[in-house]
């Protein structure tokens, strides 16, 4: 009995052993864990304190390059006021002393005159220098600044101590701060009102031509101001309408009036005239300068001209070295190479002529009609007879046009 109690002894200490061992296991395992999560803890919030660092450091370079580059493009302005300070100061002080030095103005008035002077000057300044920025007029306000700062100049130019030299330092000094401010402005906007150069001359540019179409198409440019009245404002563009009431004017494209229409006609028919005159027509030239382009003047079918095609030299007899007597050829004429005979003396022809064929009733007064519809029979035209009458030879139908041209004149 003891023995099992001994042992049952035993194993409950053994057993407490284990117990302590895991139990010293596990809080060793717990520690570590612990000091893991604080060791990983630790080295995220240097990670996050050196991102922080580096974010610092990044807004401070970013605004230092936004001051330096800010101050880059306010150059200009860093440098006008600092001219501007520095001729107000003398400029206010001699104007203070010269308007108190006056009997019975007492020091503030003083003062405030001198203010008012600087002051208007400047806010005349701003303003115009706003106004240039839109684009809006800026002679007013350039107006009132030199105004203001003329009269600060004369005051302190005719009450300056010392030499005469120093009198045109102070009257300089009234006006650097407005005339360098306004170089400013130049720089900064361009030139008058804001506009380059380019820009002004294309607006005289098209004054001129405006004032031009007003003189010379006196009634195209009324309906072209009623246009643009009519619609709304800036919903048509200036030319459109010019080509509007160009058509509602004249009945044609800008520029083309009856005249010209005229004109134009009384060209094609004199042109026609002649190369009817030559027997001709404005196809077969076309071809035969095409000829000449290609081949030359001699074409490339019968040599030079006026020479021999196809033959040796000719002894004196006029034959070649055969002794066979060589053909003449002479140099061809149009018709010739067209596979048409010449005509006239050239070609040896000695019968007479063909009568002409007489003019058809039916024709004539289809040609009058046509004289009636286009105006008169100067404006016939080879081609406009041709569809009138359904086609014909051309002397044919020169003769119709000749006939009533010789009726109505």
């Amino acid at each position: 009995m003891s023995t099992d109690y001994r042992e049952e002894r035993r194993r409950d200490r053994s057993a407490v052993r284990a117990e302590d061992r895991e139990d010293r296991r596990l809080e060793r395992e717990e520690r570590r864990r612990d000091q893991a999560l604080a060791e990983e803890r630790a080295r995220r919030e240097r990670r996050e304190s050196q991102k922080r660092r580096e974010r610092r450091k990044a807004a401070r370079r970013e605004s230092r390059s936004a001051a330096l580059a800010r101050l880059s493009r306010e150059g200009d302005t860093v440098a006008a006021l600092i001219v501007m300070a520095c001729s107000i100061i003398p400029a206010v002080y001699y104007q203070i002393a010269a308007l108190a030095a006056v009997p019975k103005v007492p020091v503030v008035i003083a003062v405030a005159l001198a203010v008012m002077l600087e002051a208007g000057a400047w806010v005349s300044t701003v303003a115009g220098e706003r106004a240039k920025a839109a684009g809006r007029p800026v002679g007013r306000f350039r107006a009132a600044m030199w105004a203001c700062a003329a009269v600060a100049a004369s005051i302190n130019y005719s009450h300056a101590p010392g030499p005469d030299w120093f009198a045109w330092v102070l009257a300089a000094s009234s006006f650097g701060g407005v005339a360098f401010w306004e170089l400013r402005g130049a720089g900064r906007h361009g030139g008058w009102g804001g506009r380059s150069r380019a820009e002004r001359r294309a607006d005289r540019a098209r004054a001129k031509q405006a004032r031009r179409r007003k003189r010379r198409f006196a009634d195209v440019w009324e309906r072209h101001l009623d246009i643009l009245a009519a619609h709304p404002y800036d919903s048509l563009d200036a030319e459109t309408a010019w080509a509007q009431a160009w058509r509602d004017v004249h009945g044609a494209a800008v520029a083309v009036t009856a005249p010209v229409v005229e004109q134009r006609l009384a060209a094609d028919a004199e042109l026609e005239d002649v190369l009817d005159a030559a027997d001709r027509t404005p196809e077969r030239a076309a071809v035969e300068l095409l000829l000449d382009d290609l081949f030359g003047a001699d074409r490339g079918d019968d040599g030079p001209s006026g020479g021999t095609s196809g033959s040796a030299p000719s002894g004196p007899s006029g034959t070649g070295s055969g002794g066979a007597r060589l053909k003449i050829v002479e140099p061809a004429t149009p018709l010739g190479r067209k596979g048409k005979q010449p005509s006239g003396e050239r070609a040896g022809r000695t019968a007479p002529k063909a009568p002409a064929k007489p003019l058809a009733d039916a024709d004539l007064e289809k040609v009058r009609a046509l004289a009636d519809t286009l105006g008169g029979a100067a404006h016939l035209s080879l081609k406009t007879v041709r569809q009138a009458v359904g086609g014909g030879a051309n002397e044919y139908l020169v003769r119709l046009r000749n006939a009533v041209r010789e009726e109505r004149r």
